[in-house]
């Protein structure tokens, strides 16, 4: 590259460093420095340090060669390790391998393309349960849908006592089931025995996001408590009790899965029996204050508590499982992660990709990461309101896992460049860089654009009417998917 070389030579002749050297062996003196007169030469009127090209401290050409070894399809965005070794082959300057670090930390493409293996790991903070819970009244519930058809049902409403027992019930449904249709299964067999709960935990489901649902929990005092987008986490209890349960129905039914719908009292009545692992009891002795018997006794009991006994019983078991829900919460959240610094309103974030799809992109290469996007509101040290694209039809609150701080060095420089628009006809055009997907059908299809020196954050929806000054990208993406 001779402007490179060019470059070179005009820094190496005002660099300081370099007419030291320089001068030391023309006058044949000591070297000033640590390293030998021995290790630097000149070849070409460049001045070269153990054979390889010096460099002056000059940011702009460190960066034009970080953009050569590094940017360039030959050799692909390498990691620091890779980077540093391929330019060590021709160039030198002290501090080479900071400077390549702090160029690749700020590198857009790689922090979006690659794989993240330093993700975000905040805390857990499990939920704090009510000191005065009765049991049901603090509940979780969930959906397990796409079961094989048993008896016209093919899913499973799940559930669980937060707060008190850990206690389920099991209630046979079908994945079309809707808010109202929700609301009566848990009338059905939850409220008939325990009555109406303060609060329902759950995901974002139409079942419980729906304005129906909302409102009906509004009228009945009823709290609802719904998960941040993709986070599932945040139910964790049931997510683990839907485990159970599915693993439960593979041993008893996989060699007949029609039949799962007739194991569901079973089911329900094993679980119910076992001790938990964090109250040290069974959701049946907290609930009745004591097991029912599953079995015939081998022995018959001889000592029946009376009623009196038998009601301090059960206050006291109540009490020791609330106990055991408090210690089993701060020993979680004591044992995770204790590096992560929350992020602050204004910070620009990734947002993984992993459960955003887009109509006719490729899996496999597609970004890792959508972004960057401006965090807009800090609901907590765990939940954020991003600024997200008006065509993105999701919720904009995201847990801190799936967020990764965007980075911006001064050894790279601006990742984004965003050009001001052309004049195209007395109109202002941006440049598009290519069409990243479509949606629907004849005049109703609309292209997903890529504008050129912009994040993806910025991509946008467009109509066929507005390619009237890019034919030929159109052109070339209806002619690669036969539109």
């Amino acid at each position: 590259d001779v402007d490179l070389h060019n470059r070179i030579k005009e820094s190496q002749a005002t660099d300081q460093l370099a007419n030291t050297i320089l001068r030391a062996k023309t006058l044949n003196i000591p070297s000033p420095f640590k390293f030998s007169l021995d290790d630097w030469t000149t070849d070409s009127d460049l001045l070269l340090f153990r054979k390889r090209i010096y460099i002056p401290d000059n940011k702009d050409l460190k960066q034009q060669i970080l953009h050569l070894f590094h940017d360039l399809p030959s050799f692909g965005h390498p990691g620091i390790f890779k980077t540093t070794s391929l330019i060590r082959q021709h160039y030198w300057w002290p501090g080479l391998t900071i400077f390549v670090k702090n160029f690749i930390n700020g590198c857009a493409a790689c922090q979006q393309m690659k794989i993240n293996t330093h993700p975000t790991t905040p805390p857990l903070t499990p939920i704090p349960a009510d000191p005065s819970a009765l049991p049901f009244q603090s509940v979780s519930i969930d959906f397990i849908t796409d079961l094989p058809l048993s008896n016209s049902f093919d899913s499973l409403m799940v559930i669980v006592d937060h707060d008190s027992s850990k206690g389920i019930v099991l209630c046979p449904c079908n994945k079309t089931i809707d808010a109202l249709g929700t609301a009566l299964l848990y009338h059905q067999n939850v409220y008939r025995r325990f009555g109406l709960p303060k609060c329902i935990i759950s995901d974002r489901g139409p079942q419980f996001a729906s304005h129906v649902f909302q409102t009906l929990c509004s009228r009945l005092g009823i709290k609802s408590k719904l998960s941040t987008a993709y986070h599932p986490q945040t139910d964790g209890q049931t997510e683990r009790a839907n485990q159970e349960i599915e693993a439960y129905l593979r041993i008893y039914c996989g060699t007949a899965p029609n039949t799962w719908a007739k194991s569901i009292p079973d089911l329900e009545f094993s679980h119910n029996l076992q001790t938990h692992s964090v109250t040290k009891t069974s959701p049946f002795n907290i609930i009745l204050g004591y097991n029912p018997i599953p079995i015939p006794p081998a022995i018959e009991p001889t000592n029946l508590p009376s009623l009196s006994e038998r009601l301090r019983l059960l206050t006291t078991i109540r009490k020791e499982a609330l106990a055991a829900h408090d210690l089993a919460r701060l020993h979680m959240a004591r044992h995770t992660s204790r590096n992560f610094t929350p992020f602050k309103l204004g910070d620009k974030v990734w947002l993984e990709a992993t459960h955003l799809h887009f109509p006719n992109r490729s899996r496999k290469l597609s970004p890792k990461r959508e972004g960057p996007f401006t965090i807009e509101q800090v609901l907590s040290p765990l939940n954020y309101r991003l600024k997200l694209p008006k065509a993105w039809r999701i919720h904009p609150v995201f847990h801190a896992s799936l967020l990764t701080p965007f980075a911006e060095t001064d050894s790279h420089g601006p990742s984004f460049t965003q050009p001001p628009p052309d004049l195209i006809d007395g109109h202002e055009e941006f440049e598009i860089e290519a069409i990243v997907s479509h949606s629907g059908n004849g005049k109703r299809r609309k292209y997903l654009i890529k504008w050129k020196g912009y994040p993806s954050s910025a991509n946008e929806w467009l109509k066929e009417a507005d390619f009237e000054n890019a034919p030929e990208i159109l052109n070339d993406y209806k002619t690669l998917h036969f539109l």
